[in-house]
C-alpha cells in the first residue's frame, strides 16, 4: 500500500516531498494506517486528536491512544476537547455536523499557527460511496454527484484510492493497533444506516459496488467540469452586469430547463423552486418577484434583473407604547395615542390611524417578502402584496423598499401605501394609535 499511496500522491498532486502535513487521527484502523504511512513517507507531519466527549470515558482512552502513537514516533501531538454536544444544540444541529464544524474549524486554526500546508484525513473509497447514496437520498444536483475529492483547498485525502477492507488488512498485516469506535455499529445515523444496511444488500448485487462507484464517480467529475465550463460561457454570453445589478434577456431562458436555470443563477441564492415559477411566471406576468436571502428577482416585459436587497437596518420590533420616537434605518417612527372622540385622519401617505384595541405589541417592521397578503382597506377579501403593488403601478426600483407593519404576525399596513380593513378606526373606536414616519435625510 505504500507504492499505491505514494502513486496516488503524485498522480493528484496532493502533497510535495517535503509537505509540513497536519494529520487529523481519531484512533479508528483508516487514520492510523493514514498517519503511518505518511510517516513511513517521510513526510514531516504532526497528529491532531479531536476529543467531542461522546462516549465518556471511550473518548478520553482514543485520547491517550493517540497520544502514545505521537509520542512513540516522536511526532508533534495536538488534542482538544469539545463541547459536542452544546454546540449541537446552540446551533440547532446534528451531534454529527457539530463534530464536523467544531473540527475544521479547530484543524485550520491549527494549520495556520504551525504553519502546516495540508491538512490529511482519512476519508477512503468506501465514504465516497456512502456520500454519494446519502446525496442520492435526501436529493441531488450534478454537484452532489462527484462524491469527496481528494483535495479541497488545504484538505487533502491520500487514502482515497482505498477500500475499508484493503485499510484494515493491511493493518493487520502490519500489526498495528486501532481503536474501534462502538458507535458505528449503531444505526442511529444516517450515515451509519447506510454503511451497515443498504451497502450490504447493494453488494448482494454488485459485489464490486465500491470499485464501480469510484469508475462511476470519476467520469461524473469529469461530466460536472464542462457542466461549469458551459455555465461559465452561459453567464458571459447572457448575463449583463451593471455595478450590482444583473440582467438577462428573457428570450435567452425561454427554453432554459429549471435545473439549469438554478445553477446558471445559484450564487444568488434562489432555489429550485422558484426557478420553476419564475420559468412559468416570466411570459406571462410582467412584474413578478422573487426573493432570496440576499438577492430581489424582478420579472420585467423583457428581462429578469437580479439586484442585491438594500442593506443597513431592515427590522424593527416596537415592544411598547412608551417613548413615542423610534429609528430604523434612515426612518424616525412616531407614535402618538389620541382619543377618538374629534380625531381626524391625516391626508399623508406616511401618517396611519389604527384601531388601538386591535393593535397587539410587540409590532414588528420589516421589508415584504413575497407571499405576504393582507386585506386593503375597503375590501372583504386578501391580496397578496405583489399583485398590489403592480396594480397600483409602483415603481419596479422602490418595490423592494416597501415595508409591512405587522401585529401579531397580520400586515396592519402597507406601509405608505394602505392600510389592512382589520385595523381601521370605525364608529366604535375609542383610542386611535398614529404612526407618523419621516426620513432623516
Amino acid at each position: 500500500m505504500i507504492n499505491d499511496i505514494k502513486g496516488f500522491i503524485e498522480n493528484e498532486q496532493l502533497l510535495e516531498p517535503q509537505s509540513k502535513v497536519l494529520v487529523a487521527v481519531s484512533g479508528g484502523v483508516d487514520s492510523m494506517v493514514l498517519a503511518w504511512l505518511l510517516n513511513q513517507l517521510a513526510f514531516d507531519i504532526g497528529i491532531a486528536h479531536a476529543n467531542f466527549q461522546l462516549r465518556g470515558t471511550e473518548s478520553d482512552t482514543d485520547e491517550l491512544f493517540t497520544r502514545r502513537f505521537a509520542q512513540n514516533l516522536n511526532l508533534p501531538f495536538y488534542s482538544k476537547k469539545f463541547d459536542t454536544t452544546g454546540k449541537a444544540k446552540s446551533e440547532g444541529i446534528s451531534t454529527q455536523m457539530a463534530a464536523r464544524r467544531l473540527r475544521y474549524r479547530w484543524f485550520e486554526e491549527l494549520r495556520t499557527i504551525h504553519h502546516y500546508q495540508a491538512i490529511a484525513t482519512a476519508h477512503h473509497a468506501d465514504d465516497v460511496l456512502e456520500t454519494l447514496l446519502l446525496n442520492l437520498t435526501r436529493g441531488t444536483g450534478i454537484s452532489g454527484l462527484h462524491g469527496i475529492f481528494p483535495r479541497k483547498d488545504f484538505l487533502v485525502r491520500p487514502l482515497l484510492f482505498a477500500t475499508k477492507q484493503q485499510i484494515v488488512e493491511f493493518a493487520q498485516s502490519q500489526k498495528l493497533d486501532w481503536r474501534e469506535d462502538q458507535s458505528n455499529q449503531s444505526d442511529y445515523y444516517q450515515r451509519n444506516l447506510i454503511r451497515n444496511q443498504v451497502v450490504p444488500l447493494l453488494k448482494q448485487i454488485n459485489p464490486n459496488l465500491t470499485t464501480t462507484t469510484m469508475n462511476t464517480v470519476e467520469i461524473l467529475r469529469s461530466v460536472e467540469r464542462q457542466y461549469h465550463k458551459s455555465l461559465a460561457q452561459l453567464r458571459e454570453q447572457f448575463m449583463i452586469h451593471q455595478d450590482q445589478t444583473v440582467m438577462i434577456p428573457k428570450l435567452e431562458i425561454e427554453h432554459m430547463s429549471a435545473p439549469l436555470l438554478y445553477d446558471l443563477i445559484q450564487g444568488f441564492g434562489f432555489n429550485l423552486k422558484q426557478c420553476r415559477s419564475l420559468l412559468q411566471d416570466a411570459f406571462q406576468q410582467s412584474g413578478k418577484m422573487f426573493f432570496s436571502s440576499s438577492h430581489v428577482l424582478n420579472v420585467d416585459r423583457d428581462q429578469i434583473i437580479i439586484a442585491p436587497i438594500p442593506g443597513g437596518v431592515v427590522e424593527l420590533v416596537i415592544e411598547g407604547f412608551g417613548n413615542g420616537v423610534r429609528l430604523l434605518g434612515n426612518q424616525n417612527w412616531q407614535l402618538t395615542e389620541y382619543q377618538a372622540d374629534g380625531y381626524k385622519i391625516k391626508s399623508d401617505r406616511w401618517v396611519v390611524a389604527l384601531d388601538m384595541e386591535k393593535v397587539t405589541f410587540p409590532l414588528k417592521v420589516r421589508r415584504w417578502t413575497a407571499g405576504d397578503r393582507f386585506r386593503p382597506l375597503g375590501m372583504t377579501g386578501f391580496k397578496k402584496i405583489s399583485d398590489f403593488l403592480i396594480d397600483n403601478k409602483i415603481p419596479m426600483h422602490s418595490k423592494t423598499d416597501v415595508q409591512v407593519l405587522l401585529s401579531k404576525g397580520r400586515i396592519a399596513w402597507l406601509v405608505g401605501h394602505r392600510i389592512d380593513d382589520r385595523f381601521k378606526i370605525t364608529a366604535n373606536t375609542d383610542r386611535v394609535l398614529e404612526i407618523l414616519v419621516t426620513n432623516t435625510k
